[in-house]
């Protein structure tokens, strides 16, 4: 029997479109000073904090310079996810940037050593023409020449600029230029249960996967998969069902007008993948199962457990051949219309 799912409708913040680019400034002298819990650090100008307008009450800057031209993108965030969301876009100047790049200054949580392991980082910087190698950290303060300091492109859980679509095209496009976009009719399934830790997980999610492979459909693991292979899979299959997380993201990269499918742990569905959505241009459509229950789980910080994995399995497959065939869900229908108005799913 199939399980209830409910569309929705409502957004954990907004999602509004603002053709203008951000604002971009540039500075001939600025003070960075690194990550610290005793003092004051950022990237100060004229006295204060540039993306608050914090006073700085920092100690004495050392005579120690350094010559740019510099991007300034704030903190830079190691999960693929929050990258995406909070770093990336201040990169946006780089989509139409004209002769060699400048190198990109950024607060980051530890020795830069360790972002050659990143792979998502090198693959996405690589398509900017850079690599890790041009991500300046400083562990002194430090008197910087020639810095620009753009405000971001998307705003977490709120707005996103039109320049943030032209970034994301640039990285992604040569990535998917010779797949055969929408090619692949069998349903694909973005699994998390080869994950250990990660934000948010279904705790029997390996029985919805079971019985979506019985019914056919292809599994995919994104963790095992480099950035521009995502990139691809995505592009190439009609439809891409999954659990809302960071390997929905990924779309933003894809050919234009992905379908996607997520399976949301509320009613409400968090802002920045309808923003995403926005970007890719994306028929996304996204629910919440009845009847779902909450725990705690080491190493995740939001566990659930949906009550009838089978009947979510069978329902989300039905979900997926309606907007497959463009046809409307049945979130608001009666039960008579739904029977005479709505196909069975047809296996494929």
């Amino acid at each position: 029997m199939a399980a209830r799912l409910h569309r929705c409708t409502s957004l954990w913040g907004t999602s509004e479109w603002i053709a203008a680019a951000p604002g971009l400034r540039r500075f001939t002298d600025a003070v960075y000073r690194p990550r610290s819990s005793e003092a004051p650090w950022g990237l100060f100008a004229e006295g204060r904090r540039i993306d608050d307008g914090s006073a700085d009450a920092g100690p004495a800057v050392a005579e120690t310079i350094a010559d740019g031209p510099f991007l300034y993108v704030g903190a830079l965030a190691t999960h693929y996810g929050h990258f995406l969301i909070n770093t990336l876009p201040r990169f946006w100047p780089l989509a139409a940037w004209q002769g060699p790049p400048p190198r990109i200054l950024c607060h980051g949580p530890g020795p830069c050593e360790g972002w050659a392991g990143l792979p998502f980082l090198a693959a996405i910087l690589g398509r900017l023409g850079l690599d890790t190698a041009d991500i300046v950290t400083f562990d002194r303060a430090v008197t910087v020449r020639d810095v620009m300091v753009p405000e971001p492109a998307l705003i977490e859980q709120a707005a996103v600029h039109a320049v943030f679509a032209d970034l994301c095209d640039t990285i992604g496009r040569p990535l998917w230029q010779d797949v055969a976009v929408n090619a692949v009719t069998r349903p694909l399934y973005l699994s998390k249960t080869r994950l250990r830790a990660g934000v948010a997980h279904v705790t029997n999610e390996a029985e919805i996967v079971a019985h979506l492979e019985r019914r056919g459909v292809e599994i995919a693991f994104p963790e095992t998969l480099a950035f521009a292979d995502q990139v691809r899979l995505l592009s190439g299959r009609r439809v891409v069902m999954g659990t809302l997380g960071s390997a929905f993201h990924t779309a933003a990269f894809a050919a234009p007008g992905r379908r996607l499918v997520g399976l949301n742990w509320q009613h409400a569905v968090n802002a920045n993948f309808a923003l995403l959505d926005r970007v890719n241009g994306a028929q996304a459509r996204y629910y919440h199962p009845h009847g779902t229950l909450y725990e705690e789980a080491d190493g995740w910080h939001l566990a659930w457990t949906v009550a009838d994995p089978r009947g979510v399995a069978e329902t989300l497959l039905r979900r997926a051949e309606w907007l497959d065939r463009d046809e409307p869900d049945d979130a608001g229908f009666p039960a008579d219309v739904r029977r005479r108005v709505l196909r069975p799913f047809r296996r494929r």
